[in-house]
């Protein structure tokens, strides 16, 4: 099956993250709520609006993964709700959307870092995009967490070959 990942500029795409007209929209929910027993009030939470969203979808169109970014500081974006459901894992859709809102973020930011706080047994899949470990772990709503970062390189950083 091949997927679309496109960053969220309508209230169809945004839909399809965590507010859609039925559950097999329900990104969010399905995944962090419904597989991992979040409590949905807590799931679109304050910031979110502020957000910064990219969704990905399969070839009927319906949301089957997603991301959102936020500025954590000057310099920092945060990434955060990385969510793929269940059958669509091992497809390489988590490894897609995280290439699109990396290469997003080159071309339209000046942060020079991205972050995130991952469970800890998903700590390995960013671990391969570049992002290290920070700090000690820490419970995020009862599950152990642990703050990672990675450092941007831009092709004007990039040494000549």
């Amino acid at each position: 099956m091949s997927y679309t990942v496109r960053f969220v500029e309508n209230p169809e795409d945004m839909a399809k993250c965590h507010e859609g007209v039925n559950d097999e929209q329900i990104v969010r929910f399905k995944v962090f709520s419904d597989e991992q027993g979040y409590d949905r009030s807590v799931e679109v939470d304050e910031i979110d609006p502020e957000c910064l969203h990219w969704v990905a979808v399969d070839q009927n169109g319906q949301g089957v993964g997603t991301l959102r970014l936020y500025k954590y500081s000057a310099t920092v974006g945060k990434v955060g709700r990385v969510a793929v459901l269940l059958n669509t894992r091992g497809s390489g859709l988590g490894r897609l959307l995280m290439e699109a809102m990396e290469k997003w973020v080159i071309e339209n930011t000046q942060f020079e870092k991205l972050a995130l706080s991952s469970q800890v047994p998903r700590a390995g899949f960013y671990e391969k995009f570049g992002y290290v470990r920070q700090g000690e772990e820490y419970p995020d709503e009862g599950q152990p967490h642990i703050y990672m970062e990675k450092t941007l390189v831009r092709k004007e950083q990039q040494p000549d070959e």
